[in-house]
């Protein structure tokens, strides 16, 4: 048996049998998703949106910054499959910057436009915050499945090489970033992406010769702290995925990436408010963010 299937098997056997069922793709599909207060556009194309909810009150307020997954394919639901979070985190106080992105399939998408839009979604949120009444000392960045790719990547991407479209230095350096069931080291799991995702997406999105300018374990995150959580029985990413990107990054950082593995979830447990699993998550967001 491989180390990693090991690994796996003996978390589950740890864990005992569910307690629950893991939510399903159509569960998730079919949360009620709100309409945000506002939607900031930061270019032409319809994917180069934030959707915005506001706490009550003047603020300032501390930030979470929202990357949605969905395969970083445009034949999935973009920034609005995380609008049901939108007031999960308002009622605690916090505001929502989620943005949206050209993903790999579509026109301006893949590399370098996926990558240049999240960064240009996280310059827009340093321009707009004073006018939202947003505080940009506390400020987390939260990304779900393709999105935890991407959030580590934006985390990391004072780092990448100057030669590099995609070099640029951040306008704020988040506090924290929180991966939930996302990608860290897209050369170990890029095998994985066609079977996923269908054909042609890891092409698009991570070219060979790229991959150490868009894969987070190729570079050095500049926030406060990395958090890894993995549903145990996630049959997408399983944990053994936020365990390599650790492994990566060993030695090349202060603070070790804390990896958190959630019993009894699935993927979509860790962005669906009614689980045990988004419990754990919401309680993290908030430990960021604390004055």
């Amino acid at each position: 048996m491989k180390p990693r299937s090991a690994l796996v098997l003996a978390m589950v056997l740890v864990a005992g049998p569910a307690s629950a069922d893991p939510v399903e793709l159509a569960t998730f599909r079919d949360l009620p998703r709100p309409k945000p207060n506002l939607q900031v556009t930061y270019g032409e194309a319809p994917a180069q949106g934030v959707d915005v909810f506001l706490p009550e009150g003047h603020g300032p307020h501390p930030v979470a910054v929202l990357i949605h997954g969905g395969c970083w394919s445009a034949g999935t639901a973009g920034r609005e499959q995380m609008r049901h979070l939108g007031p999960e985190l308002t009622r605690r106080g916090i505001a929502v910057w989620s943005i949206g992105y050209r993903r790999a399939n579509e026109a301006g998408g893949g590399y370098p436009g996926t990558y240049q839009d999240v960064a240009s979604a996280l310059d827009r949120l340093a321009e707009d915050a004073p006018s939202h009444g947003l505080d940009l000392s506390r400020v987390v960045l939260v990304g779900h499945s393709a999105g935890g790719h991407l959030a580590l990547w934006a985390a990391s991407r004072g780092s990448v090489p100057a030669a590099s479209p995609l070099h640029g230095p951040p306008r704020f350096v988040p506090r924290a970033v929180i991966s939930l069931g996302g990608v860290g080291d897209l050369a170990t799991f890029a095998r994985f992406v066609s079977v996923l995702c269908g054909p042609g997406i890891a092409e698009r999105l991570a070219p060979a010769a790229t991959l150490a300018e868009v894969s987070p374990a190729a570079l050095t995150p500049s926030v406060g702290s990395v958090v890894m959580v993995s549903g145990v029985l996630d049959r997408l990413v399983p944990p053994w995925v936020a365990y390599d990107y650790a492994r990566a990054l060993r030695g090349r950082v202060a603070t070790a990436p804390r990896l958190v593995d959630v019993p009894d979830a699935g993927h979509f447990d860790l962005v669906t408010p009614s689980t045990p699993a988004w419990g754990e998550v919401s309680v993290l967001v908030e430990q960021a963010l604390e004055p």
